[in-house]
């Protein structure tokens, strides 16, 4: 016949020491539950079944009970979620103490210089010689020294009582010793304790599977209530709650068998014999028969190999996604003020980690690249890239952008911008892991925290930016410098062909911004050093190294027009962004 149990730990923890372990040496904790500990449980929970009852204990039940369960075969279904959680050391008290009142002799004996003064006479203070101590005084000193558990109830009761029940307790003093006002005083021992445990789900039950010839309906009715008295199982605040699974109810095929030979990885567990006793079930764990072997009577040591953990994976975040999103915002915190000069580097590294985490997403891979994913995937994440899967960059500005928006020259927000379809989820969950570690925007081999800035996701609660919210406007000022795709500049004299102005018209024009509208170009200040975006594949082009000369403008349209509006070069990194002015 089989039995089937679940056990559940609603704390989430199981604790129990195997038998002669310090816990100090065993960071393990047993695991498996042992069939020994089950034994011994239910016999416990049956006599307090007895007592509750008021019936006199059926000895001949409990022993056929006892010899069911030994004779028994186990199993276990254990939870592979379940892990070793961290020791924790703690004190716990041993006993409580109380000091022993004290005593003295009416001859008022002093300890310290040894003399004695009796009321009839005082000793010569001045001799140097040591009195000979009298044999009360030796009485009272053993008093003093010893260390005897006693308790004395002193509240609402008078001296005399208080001192009656001293004296039934330690025995009334031989004259001529009185005691002194001290009572004595109430302490504890400690003991220093290691925590071994194991993290058990609540929700994920230990299922026991017990296989013997002695079972019966009439000892299955008799271990019933002995289950559901059962409130704890090992260490004292393991909670548990265990039951016997109907016929009817379903559950897990054993993954744990115990076996009689040790295998690599297998653990030793407590099980009872078939010929254990009653006597040696309930035998204390400080008998004199028990202490000094290896195992307590009426057991053996069978072995057990735990299922193995699955492995440990990051588990996926599924954010709320905004439908329609075009626009995510993300607040910059820093400890140095980034340098204006430096946007393309944050911007570039942050759509690099983004790429990393929408390949991670896709692939499940952690160390998946660009190179080595296949085509397909590479399609699909071609609009957050800015190129198709053979690395040719996008037409038609279809990509998603990385821009920096700033205020009184210095970058308070990073706006993720795509105006060709919003961000699906896999792309939206990609942004937000990206953002959720710092970014450096210190330059090549210094990554100290200093350097980095933290990116904080802004709802829709919060505004866009001018340009970005939909309205339309006549005049655009610069946000971040404008720099010229072309070199405008020969020998240091303006190039007419190639000037600011002629090329923001130029690029207007051509990428069909505002057809027909006459544009006036204004500097607004004095040129200023940006480093630019270089793609890998022109970084060793000596034209594309340095910095480039970045230009502050006011843009006046003939006609209003609808944002956002970024021109010139590396204008999806953040340079050349431009915001509505009325």
């Amino acid at each position: 016949m089989r039995i089937v149990l679940r056990q559940e730990f609603p704390l989430g923890r199981f604790h129990a020491t195997p038998w002669r372990v310090n816990p100090f040496d065993d960071p393990h904790g047993e695991w498996p539950p042992s069939p020994w500990r089950l034994v011994r449980a239910v016999t416990a929970r049956w006599y307090q079944w007895v007592r509750e009852t008021g019936t006199k204990p059926n000895l001949a039940e409990i022993e056929t009970l006892q010899a069911a369960l030994c004779k028994s075969a186990y199993a276990f279904h254990l939870p592979p979620s379940a892990g070793r959680g961290s020791p924790l050391r703690q004190y716990h008290p041993t006993e409580f103490e109380m000091d022993p009142p004290n005593w003295r002799h009416v001859a008022c004996f002093h300890r310290d210089t040894g003399i004695v003064e009796t009321p009839e006479g005082r000793a010569n203070k001045e001799s140097k010689a040591k009195p000979k101590t009298p044999k009360g005084v030796k009485l009272a000193e053993r008093w003093l020294e010893a260390r005897l558990e006693w308790e004395v109830t002193v509240k609402d009761k008078g001296a005399d009582e208080s001192k009656k029940k001293v004296e039934e307790i330690l025995g009334a003093p031989a004259a001529p010793w009185q005691r002194v006002a001290d009572a004595g005083a109430r302490g504890y021992g400690r003991s220093l304790v290691q925590d071994n445990y194991w993290c058990v789900s609540p929700e994920a039950p230990v299922w026991w599977f017990i296989d013997g010839q002695s079972w019966t309906s009439e000892l299955v009715a008799v271990l019933d209530p002995c289950l559901a008295r059962m409130t704890y199982f090992g260490r004292a605040e393991t909670l548990t709650r265990i039951r016997r699974v109907g016929s009817r109810e379903t559950f897990p095929a054993p993954n744990c068998t115990l076996v009689d030979e040790r295998t690599r990885g297998a653990v030793p567990i407590l099980s009872p014999l078939g010929s254990a006793t009653r006597a040696d079930i309930e035998r204390t764990t400080d008998d004199p028969e028990a202490v000094k072997r290896s195992v307590p009577p009426g057991t053996r040591v069978l072995y057990a190999v735990r299922p193995p953990h699955p492995v440990a994976r990051e588990r996926r975040r599924a954010p709320a996604h905004q439908p329609d999103c075009h626009l995510m915002q993300f607040a910059l915190g820093w400890n140095v003020t980034p340098d204006p000069r430096t946007i393309v580097r944050l911007t570039s590294r942050f759509r690099g980690r983004v790429i990393h985490e929408l390949l991670r997403l896709k692939t499940g891979d952690a160390s998946a690249t660009w190179s080595r994913v296949g085509r397909e995937v590479r399609e699909a994440l071609s609009d957050m890239a800015g190129k198709d899967a053979d690395g040719e960059p996008l037409k038609g500005h279809r990509h998603t952008e990385y821009l920096a928006w700033c205020e009184e020259g210095r970058p308070t927000r990073l706006l993720v911008w795509r105006g060709s379809r919003s961000f699906d989820d896999y792309e939206y969950e990609a942004i937000l892991l990206a953002a959720s570690r710092d970014v450096s925007w210190a330059a090549a081999g210094s990554d100290a925290d200093k350097w980095k800035v933290r990116l904080i996701p802004l709802d829709r609660a919060v505004p866009p930016p001018p340009g970005f919210d939909g309205t339309s406007a006549a005049i655009w000022q610069s946000v971040t410098p404008y720099v010229p795709p072309r070199y405008h500049l020969r020998s240091g004299k303006q190039r007419e062909r190639e000037s600011v102005a002629v090329q923001v018209r130029r690029e207007i024009s051509e990428r069909g911004i505002h057809a027909g509208a006459e544009v006036t170009v204004e500097e607004v200040s004095s040129p200023q050093w940006v480093s630019v975006h270089v793609p890998r594949s022109r970084a060793s082009e000596r034209e594309s190294l340095g910095d480039r000369r970045g230009y502050l403008l006011r843009l006046t349209f003939s006609e209003p027009l609808r944002g956002p509006l970024r021109l010139g070069h590396s204008s999806s990194f953040g340079l050349g962004l431009f915001r509505s002015s009325l």
